[in-house]
């Protein structure tokens, strides 16, 4: 055996025998079990274009004959997903408190392995600074993917850090099998050169982004059937489509096609329409049915799939409140009652029966769920018809909504304490 495929063997059975044997001696179970493969996909997800961008800085390249993913073996592509996915948040899991020095630990045999691959590996003389940067980008957010998803905590972050990695998935992994290294970087120079089609993007991945945000504040959950909400969302972008995830996750499909002139996006989107209209919903539908019985019942049977509504169909009753003796505030509490909102009781700021309001709130009684100033006007636009809901997503995209409010403070507009009718 050359020494070449000696190195590709033991990157791929190195790890893969590890995290065997680490996997039989703790047997993982729960939501360590659903955290592993979370942070297993993340890394799968994340590591070839992060691997194509390090190599485009000519930190390292490669020298390997076989099958690739975009230029990077295979070998070594497995042998890091399961490395850094799999065995590292194990590892750290076993050594307990004492997971500091097993992170310096993983680091370091990282650090100590890689070069080590020659020839398979080629490394320049600052190969460490890209993969120190690959440490903080890649295999850190996976260790707090799992970790997060264990305990049960920081579901927002979950939530996008599940968005990055399943997204990431269908969007990229298709497309990088199907290119050649040169092709991939060709890809990535075209999307910085031709910046035009950026909001196209964000415009088609709104409806699932937002979905995914409500049904983590609102439903207590991620979209992974594996990890899902405890509460049953029916407001915001599910009010007027069953499916905005996989509608977005489809149109960017049909925008990647175009955009790169493929047959592949293609070919993954008809796929997924099959996937989704099959096994899916079938599994789908018995799953909720058994969770939420006749609540479900009722919101499937107003509420269609990939067609929307015209007007919301959620069930919950939500509220607004606003300082209708306000001058300017109850203007805009006329002008919204005027377009004929749809499950949501416009409140007077007064009435509020807790600590005084200083901004525009949005409440869902039913889950706690409370929206301010900018995102609170946002969230009501969602109780209105279509194409108002379409500017409240947009309005309501982070970043945007905080730079909106900081120039509605700087305009004078910022928060007041509103007196209470019971102080």
């Amino acid at each position: 055996m050359t020494r070449e495929a000696a190195i590709q063997v033991g990157v791929l059975y190195g790890p893969l025998v590890m995290a065997g044997v680490l996997t039989l001696w703790l047997r993982p179970q729960g939501r360590l079990a659903i955290g592993l493969l979370f942070s297993t996909v993340w890394i799968a997800a994340l590591l070839p274009w992060l691997d194509l961008g390090a190599r485009a800085l000519g930190m390292w390249s490669y020298q390997a004959a076989g099958p690739n993913l975009a230029g990077m073996p295979l070998s070594l592509y497995f042998g890091w997903v399961i490395a850094w996915g799999w065995l590292a948040p194990l590892a750290i899991h076993a050594a307990g408190a004492r997971w500091p020095l097993a992170v310096m630990a993983l680091v370091s045999l990282d650090l100590g392995v890689m070069p080590q691959l020659e020839p398979v590996v080629t490394l320049s003389a600052s190969w460490w600074i890209a993969d120190i940067v690959l440490f903080a980008t890649l295999l850190l957010p996976g260790l707090l993917l799992c970790r997060w998803t264990q305990l049960g905590t920081h579901l927002e972050g979950r939530v996008g850090l599940l968005a990055v990695c399943f997204g990431g998935t269908l969007l990229g992994l298709p497309l990088l099998a199907t290119l050649e290294s040169s092709s991939a970087l060709a890809v990535l120079g075209k999307v910085v050169a031709e910046p035009m089609w950026i909001p196209a993007a964000w415009l088609f991945a709104l409806p699932g982004l937002t979905a995914m945000r409500d049904l983590a504040r609102g439903g207590g959950g991620t979209p992974v059937p594996l990890d899902p909400p405890v509460r049953l969302v029916t407001h915001g972008s599910y009010g007027f489509v069953a499916n905005p995830m996989q509608i977005s996750m489809t149109l960017l499909l049909l925008l990647e096609a175009a955009y790169l002139w493929s047959v592949w996006p293609l070919v993954v989107a008809g796929l997924g329409i099959i996937y989704s209209e099959g096994f899916a919903r079938w599994s789908e539908s018995r799953d909720m049915d058994e969770r939420f019985g006749r609540e479900w019942q009722v919101y499937r049977s107003r509420v269609r799939r990939w067609i929307p509504r015209w007007k919301p169909a959620g069930q919950e009753e939500c509220e607004l409140w606003i300082d209708l003796d306000c001058g300017p505030c109850a203007s805009l509490g006329g002008w919204f009652a005027r377009r004929d909102p749809v499950r949501i009781r416009l409140r007077n700021a007064r009435d509020w029966p807790a600590e005084p309001l200083q901004r525009m709130t949005w409440l869902d009684p039913a889950t706690g769920r409370r929206e301010s100033g900018v995102s609170a006007f946002a969230m009501a636009l969602q109780h209105l018809a279509l194409p108002w809901a379409l500017a409240g997503l947009i309005l309501g995209t982070p970043g945007l909504r905080q730079v909106i409010q900081c120039c509605f403070d700087a305009a004078g507009l910022g928060p007041r304490t509103c007196p209470t009718n019971h102080a």
